[in-house]
């Protein structure tokens, strides 16, 4: 058994509300003001998914996989 980890872009809006003098400072502090107090969904940009990794799931070749020589351990 495998485990397969895919992947896609997708669009969200972010929605972030700050109290500034002007404009320009607004947009600077936006960017410090943490997470959005709301966000939307648009859509996806893309029809296909990306393979990122595929992971043996399987515990004797895992074991086999991550086991290290007592051998090396020696000088």
């Amino acid at each position: 058994m495998k485990k397969f980890t895919f992947w896609r872009t997708a669009t969200i809006c972010e929605y972030h509300e700050v109290e500034a003098e002007d404009e320009e400072t607004a947009r600077d502090m936006m960017y410090d003001s943490g997470d959005p107090v709301h966000t939307e969904w648009m859509g996806w940009d893309s029809d296909s998914f990306e393979l990122e990794k595929v992971e043996e799931l399987d515990p004797l070749y895992r074991m086999v996989r991550d086991y290290k020589s007592v051998d090396s351990l020696v000088e």
